[in-house]
């Protein structure tokens, strides 16, 4: 299962024990948090070690979204605006926020490449929902489904053109969702067409080159009764056989309390449901899960 695995790791650098898991089961990848980052020289020391202890090409992930969701303390990471300001922008003329959005991501893209990144967990496709829970709020890029996909795909671009890989997160959609999923099993009740209907970002997105799609721990209470994480549902049937999406699917962290307390059994129920590449960022979780391995 290591070959599935993307990880969090301690500090700034790696502990003996971290060492040891990476050269004796590789995971496919890394993923970094502000816990991780001091520097530019350090964030580049830690990948370079990484990639020395598995003697591999590893993945390296981290959330740059802009805005709020900022794991990297410098420019360009730390000046970037939230997504609903290019939303507002959009609707007083669309090709300037589109142009503005390409341009903020390439510059990101640029720098995360330099540092050794291969991943940004970005764009966000979710939907603005004002009574939604603010775990979304302003990351999302509107409310309208035109406006999230022009606006996503120019963010998608901007990394692609500085070769880095974009990761759309949450699907189907979390801006409706009642709770953050971190902390709880946030609930979407509308009926399974407008969770659909909502999706088109997603589609339209792949249809553009997306790559790489992230799960919500979200349970769609018209739809089935599971975390669309864990539900083949979502991942098969949705995503696979009626978006026609031949890329990588990954579950969202699975240390989550959206997906329960016991992070190997939260992973087994991803990969069974359709996830290919499983999120486990917690230390803690990544101990539980070498436990198994």
């Amino acid at each position: 299962m290591n070959e599935h695995l993307i990880i969090g790791l301690e500090g700034t650098e790696l502990t003996g024990q971290e060492r040891i898991w990476l050269k004796e089961k590789p995971p496919l990848g890394v993923i970094l948090f502000a816990r991780n980052t001091e520097s530019p020289e350090q964030v580049k020391a830690l990948l370079a070690e990484v990639r020395a202890c598995t003697g591999q090409a590893t993945w390296a992930a981290i959330d740059e979204e802009g805005g709020r969701v900022n794991r990297m303390p410098w420019a360009p990471f730390n000046q970037r605006r939230h997504a609903a300001e290019y939303g507002v922008m959009y609707e007083r003329n669309a090709g300037t926020a589109v142009q503005a959005v390409y341009q903020d991501s390439f510059v990101a893209g640029e720098a995360l490449k330099e540092l050794g990144f291969t991943h940004n967990c970005a764009p966000v496709l979710d939907l603005f929902h004002a009574d939604g829970h603010d775990i979304i709020g302003k990351r999302a890029y509107g409310a309208d489904v035109a406006q999230v996909a022009a606006l996503a795909t120019a963010c998608m671009r901007g990394l692609h053109d500085a070769g880095i890989e974009a990761v759309g997160k949450h699907f189907p959609g979390h801006g409706r969702a009642n709770a953050d999923s971190h902390v709880a099993v946030p609930e979407v009740h509308a009926p399974l067409a407008s969770i659909l209907e909502e999706a088109e970002p997603f589609a339209r997105l792949i249809a553009e080159g997306l790559k790489h799609v992230m799960t919500a721990h979200v349970i769609y209470t018209d739809a089935v009764k599971d975390v669309a994480t864990v539900s083949p549902f979502w991942a098969r049937h949705v995503l696979r056989e009626r978006m026609g999406f031949f890329g990588s699917v990954w579950s969202d962290d699975l240390c989550m309390k959206g997906v329960g307390e016991d992070v190997p059994s939260a992973a087994s129920a991803a990969l069974e449901a359709g996830c290919d590449i499983l999120l486990v960022c917690l230390p803690e979780g990544v101990r539980q899960m070498y436990a198994r391995l």
